[in-house]
């Protein structure tokens, strides 16, 4: 859905420590974090680095199943206010052309309409967290909003990330943010966009989902990630998301955003 992806939190040493108590082994590398940024500042930054106010992206999906199997598909989304309102139209494969989605108030409200019936279903708060198409990312990953409206959090410290130094940050949700227990984000130093995020469930040591940003490159005068994916480390599938094209501050009628229009 809509190409963002933003960040932000602050909290006390003692969850610090209890964060560094229960690192994984990817972290055991995390230098100390400088002093002069908090938690919120770097996450501040992120959001001003990856928000937008209008968005239009073209994207290959390529889903890969845990026995191997791969399935394509092709879709184009529109979207504004960093996400907060956001459609994506599949246009193939044949079996799903046509197929629209509609997320309003980061993704409180979604909407599916299936040309074949050519009907609009209203999908309940409990769909957040299910796969959208089969695929890794679940609707609430695809939903907009600030992370710093739905995340607390502390600096780990430093990492270095296919060579590129990183802020390391623990984030929990707050009572409006997403289902997951907990997040590590890998955030540029340089430039502030996110390279890797890790979900953990409950209290589990190890994240069961990976969120990889690579092959960023220039979009209209800032750094944007053109391939993004989300492992499943438990089912051994994968997806990911490869931008063919994308324009930010495009013009985007408001009434594409509305549900009554997706049978149009």
């Amino acid at each position: 859905m809509a190409m963002r992806s933003s960040f932000n939190r602050h909290a006390p040493q003692l969850a610090a420590l209890v964060a560094l108590a229960v690192m994984t082994p990817a972290m055991a590398e995390v230098k100390s974090a400088p002093k002069s940024l908090s938690a919120g500042a770097i996450l501040k930054n992120t959001e001003a680095a990856e928000g937008y106010q209008s968005c239009y992206a073209e994207m290959t999906q390529i889903i890969t199943t845990s026995g191997d199997q791969k399935r394509t598909l092709v879709l184009r989304t529109w979207a504004v206010d960093d996400g907060d309102r956001q459609l994506a139209e599949y246009l193939s494969p044949p079996d799903i052309k046509g197929q629209r989605i509609l997320m309003t108030e980061d993704g409180d409200n979604i909407w599916t309409y299936n040309p074949e019936t050519r009907r609009t279903r209203k999908l309940g708060s409990h769909m957040k967290r299910k796969r959208v198409m089969g695929s890794d990312f679940s609707y609430e990953d695809q939903s907009g909003g600030k992370i710093s409206e739905k995340y607390v959090g502390t600096i780990l410290g430093r990492e270095e990330l296919n060579g590129v130094d990183c802020h390391v940050l623990d984030l929990h949700p707050t009572p409006e943010g997403p289902s997951y227990a907990r997040i590590t984000a890998w955030i540029a130093i340089t430039d502030f966009v996110i390279r890797r995020m890790d979900y953990y469930r409950d209290d589990e040591r190890r994240p069961f989902k990976r969120l990889i940003a690579e092959d960023i490159r220039p979009a209209q005068n800032r750094a944007v990630p053109h391939r993004l994916t989300m492992r499943n480390l438990e089912d051994g599938t994968e997806t990911v998301n490869l931008i063919s094209r994308i324009q930010f501050d495009v013009e985007i009628p408001a009434s594409v955003f509305e549900a009554r229009n997706l049978e149009r």
